[in-house]
């Protein structure tokens, strides 16, 4: 019977080197050594994250060229984006009811988004590194986008609505991950409601392009 030997207890692995498998106490084959799903992304200086202004954005009523939220990769980056998480929270106003999307700008061709820019920062905090991701509020992006998956509803609410302060994360874990020269939206098909404010944001991992 072929066997699979490896070590019992912490190591400590260096780039380049030649790893063992890691068993547990009980002899269980560990995937993973006491590390959280993204910290060895993290320790890396692989992974960013950018969110709206704490007074927030409007969601939008419909699909079109302006969105409250974009991530645009660049031509040329030589990264892939791998979304790891979005999140989106109630700031103020009345919200209308509807969906909030994910739109696609597939094509490498795009034009590059433009609009207010949001400083992305590095996760591992207190690290300067910065990344090639370039994410926006009240951004304009290119008309062709298209519907790539439901990321929440909305509700018709207010802030005296009695239902408990709310907080919609999403972990997508690199479901969608961007080329060069394409990025994704968020945007809402929603009704207009009464100056509605929320908080949006992405986080994600750049990732080299593989040939």
């Amino acid at each position: 019977m072929a066997t699979l030997e490896g070590t019992v207890g912490p190591t400590t692995q260096t780039t380049g080197s030649a790893g063992t498998a890691h068993y547990g106490w009980h002899g269980d084959f560990l995937v993973a050594q006491y590390s959280p799903r993204y910290a060895e992304l993290v320790g890396r200086n692989k992974v960013f994250a950018a969110a709206t202004a704490a007074t927030g954005v409007a969601p939008g009523t419909a699909i079109g060229t302006t969105a409250a939220y974009a991530l645009y990769n660049p031509q040329g980056s030589g990264k892939n984006l791998a979304v790891l998480a979005a999140s989106l929270g109630y700031v103020s106003g009345t919200l209308g009811a509807g969906v909030v999307h994910y739109i696609g700008h597939l094509s490498p061709s795009q034009t590059a988004f433009t609009g207010t820019t949001i400083t992305a920062r590095n996760c591992l905090l207190g690290n300067t590194a910065t990344g090639v991701g370039l994410a926006y509020t009240t951004a304009t992006v290119p008309a062709s986008g298209s519907i790539l998956g439901t990321f929440c509803s909305l509700q018709a609410s207010l802030a005296s609505t009695a239902v408990a302060p709310w907080q919609v994360v999403e972990h997508l874990d690199g479901l969608l991950m961007i080329a060069p020269g394409g990025g994704v939206s968020i945007q809402a098909t929603a009704a207009a409601g009464t100056s509605p404010l929320v908080i949006i944001g992405l986080v994600w991992a750049e990732m080299d392009v593989l040939s």
